[in-house]
């Protein structure tokens, strides 16, 4: 970020003159620090809807962008809800699903999250599917389906990595 220069004389009004170019400053600043804020929340969300798009289960999660604008600048959320299903082994949110999966046939991996978060591959509840190729659940629709498990697209983490990298370029772009 480039130095920024006052200029003015030692007068009354040269004084009012750096401190006024002082409060302009601190307007733009705190303008740029929203429009921040909102370019690294929108990078996110760009990120997080392809991942979401990518699952079945995409068309049951919604997406979006918590803005809060503050004196001491801006804090923007990303918030991704998923719907609720049930059945006779317990309750899971489709969320859940789409980021860190269910069933080894999808997901030879766990979700890098998935320790620290507590949740992945056989982490749910009276699970005893997880590590096989497939199997049968009866559905909403009361009859058997077959699956594979749900494949985890990750778009809460794939989010928060794009907009890691994506913090200085922007940054730069902003803040210029």
């Amino acid at each position: 970020m480039a130095k920024k220069v006052f200029k003015g004389n030692f007068s009354s009004t040269g004084i009012q003159d750096i401190i006024n170019q002082l409060e302009q400053y601190k307007v733009d600043l705190h303008r740029k620090a929203e429009l921040l804020c909102q370019r690294l929340a929108e990078a996110g969300q760009t990120v997080a809807l392809q991942s979401i798009s990518e699952s079945p289960l995409g068309k049951t999660i919604t997406l979006r962008v918590e803005m809060e604008h503050r004196t001491d600048g801006c804090k923007a959320i990303l918030v991704a809800t998923g719907q609720t299903k049930s059945n006779d082994y317990g309750t899971i949110n489709t969320l859940l699903l789409v980021e860190f999966g269910a069933g080894v046939f999808y997901n030879p991996s766990d979700n890098p999250k998935a320790g620290e978060m507590g949740y992945g591959i056989g982490t749910f509840p009276r699970q005893i599917h997880a590590f096989e190729d497939g199997w049968y659940y009866w559905g909403e629709d009361e009859k058997w389906h077959y699956t594979h498990g749900t494949k985890a697209t990750m778009p809460m983490y794939n989010a928060s990595v794009a907009i890691r990298a994506q913090v200085a370029a922007i940054v730069k772009e902003v803040i210029r």
